[in-house]
């Protein structure tokens, strides 16, 4: 065993696990608040890729200056997909105990209606944006690691401890958490459910539009590669814990850690095949995920 690449795979592993986690994010907050699965979050990251790679292809805007511009392109979007289409779906059945399957559907449905507009706009090509960040890798010890991924797992990091800080500190995060708690007495207390959960919504798709900027230099875009991304952040939030910020990083970290050891002696889709299997054996032991309350 040479334990050099053994030490190296686990290193870039790290790095992968919290990109992933900032990707999944926006999903843990929208899945922890509107109990609902978004199953179009990849797809929103898709876009926020697309964003990235035609503003610099187009402006010259470099990827990481275009998050500013995307970030809102996505929240916008995201507050309408809430406030339009399953926002209505989710009033009219909100007299059950748990939100409506129709509700999840109905997200899937977004997904569709995205990944193949994107399709026919787009095109079937792969695509890349090219940063202007010339150093291509800094040296850890013996190591050298790929600086847009050093880049991309440090704005997670930051992304997820502003978001916790914001929605301990600030009355409108607390309204989040109060509605996700309990969204009948949020109501009751005057908060605003339905203004909230567009809210969310859209900040959750807004979050996931800056990780796909930051992505996109190494990361090539095609209309469908926002399915793996997105059942992988899925992946990632239920083993870190529903609605949990810190588990989002720590499954994200267990599953690129897990993925990038096992590469090294299997190959990389067999090593994909067993991190579904370490997931499920932790939720065996664990139903609420790692970082998560039961």
């Amino acid at each position: 065993m040479d334990w050099y690449v053994l030490t190296y795979s686990a290193l870039n592993g790290i790095l992968t696990g919290a990109m992933l986690g900032g990707i999944a994010l926006g999903l843990s907050l929208i899945f922890g608040v509107l109990r609902i699965v978004n199953f179009a979050h990849g797809s929103f990251l898709m876009l926020a890729m697309y964003t990235a790679f035609w503003l610099q292809h187009l402006w010259g805007i470099d990827p990481y200056l275009s998050a500013f511009i995307a970030a809102p392109l996505m929240f916008a979007l995201g507050y309408g997909v809430q406030a339009i289409v399953i926002g209505p779906l989710i009033r009219r059945e909100r007299a059950l105990v748990v939100e409506p399957v129709s509700a999840l559907l109905l997200t899937a449905g977004v997904y569709i209606l995205i990944d193949n507009v994107a399709l026919m706009v787009f095109g079937p090509s792969v695509r890349t944006a090219m940063s202007g960040i010339t150093l291509t890798s800094l040296m850890l010890g013996p190591f050298p690691i790929n600086t847009l991924r050093v880049v991309a797992a440090f704005a997670s990091l930051a992304m997820a401890g502003a978001l916790a800080l914001w929605l301990r500190r600030t009355d409108m995060g607390r309204a989040i958490r109060a509605t996700a708690l309990n969204r009948d007495a949020a109501a009751m207390s005057g908060i605003d459910v339905n203004g909230i959960y567009n809210l969310t919504f859209g900040l959750g798709c807004a979050m996931v539009g800056v990780m796909g900027c930051l992505i996109a230099p190494f990361i090539p875009v095609s209309p469908n590669i926002g399915l793996a991304f997105g059942i992988k952040s899925f992946i990632v939030v239920v083993l870190g814990g529903i609605g949990s910020i810190a588990g989002s990083l720590v499954g994200g970290v267990v599953i690129g850690l897990f993925e990038a050891v096992a590469a090294q002696f299997v190959a990389t889709p067999t090593a994909a095949i067993f991190s579904l299997g370490l997931f499920i054996v932790i939720l065996l032991v664990r139903p609420q995920g790692l970082m998560g309350r039961r």
